[in-house]
């Protein structure tokens, strides 16, 4: 599997590909050229959608994933692995960007697992998916330090504490046996991780101690494996901001950041960075 590289410098900047998400379909481009390439999600829909990337192993198809879905089979036998997840509130952009190395000849799919409301059907249930195909030799590209993120059973064994305010790249290498995810959220202006855990832990309700459209993006992938796709975030002064894993291993098991798979990045003040 090609590794995640990404543009620096004064090299050729990567495509950039907005993907337009409505009520219940994506505006995507059927072929894109090879490369290093950022996506951008925007929203024109009136619910809540994703934007959630993945690459197709060859010979498979999208609609064999939808319906493994459906049936609640694995789709592990059809996916050579996760990019990422964006989001995107009703009328808006996503608040972060996903960068990859997109593989010439090769397929990705494009799903939203959201749902409207409890008890209604997965946006992909009504064919909220797509498939982009790619093609063409990718463009020479030079590489550029990234923030790693480090998972095991069950913690980020790395990721950056404290980092300066301004644009970052996240990616995200899965060190365990378990499949996990990064997921990071912004915190309301006073909220720490402290005080998060404490309400977690009795049970109370954390959505209000994230920032409206908080919801930066995902990466994740399965034991011993890398995302294909790093976050491009935007980190805002004297900001903190949540990372943490939802996944279980089952449906019967905790989700992981109750066992402790949780930690926060603080980013430092811009008076400070100076």
């Amino acid at each position: 599997m090609a590794p995640l590289v990404f543009i620096a410098g004064s090299k050729p900047e990567p495509a950039v590909v907005e993907i337009v998400g409505n009520d219940y379909a994506f505006r995507a481009p059927a072929t894109v050229n090879a490369g290093q390439t950022v996506f951008r999600f925007r929203n024109d829909g009136k619910q809540r959608h994703e934007f959630n990337i993945f690459l197709l192993k060859r010979g498979a198809t999208i609609d064999q994933v939808i319906t493994a879905r459906k049936e609640g089979k694995p789709q592990s036998p059809m996916l050579d692995g996760a990019v990422g997840v964006l989001f995107a509130e009703s009328g808006s952009r996503s608040q972060s960007g996903l960068t990859t190395n997109l593989l010439p000849g090769r397929d990705y799919g494009v799903i939203c697992i959201f749902r409207d409301s409890a008890g209604k059907p997965r946006h992909y249930e009504m064919g909220m998916y797509s498939v982009i195909h790619v093609t063409g030799k990718p463009p020479a590209v030079a590489p550029a330090t990234v923030d790693s993120v480090i998972a095991v059973d069950y913690a980020y064994s790395r990721y950056p504490r404290e980092i300066s305010p301004g644009r970052h790249v996240l990616a995200f290498q899965n060190n365990g046996k378990q499949r996990h995810e990064i997921g990071v959220v912004l915190l309301r202006k006073g909220v720490t991780l402290d005080s998060v855990v404490a309400v977690d832990k009795r049970d109370g309700d954390v959505e209000p101690l994230f920032e409206k459209n908080g919801g930066q993006g995902i990466l994740h992938s399965h034991g011993g494996q890398a995302a294909l796709g790093g976050l491009i975030i935007d980190f805002l002064p004297g900001r903190e901001y949540l990372i943490d894993c939802s996944f279980q291993d089952d449906d019967k098991s905790p989700p992981h950041y109750k066992l402790g798979m949780y930690g926060s990045i603080k980013v430092r003040d811009s008076r400070r960075s100076q």
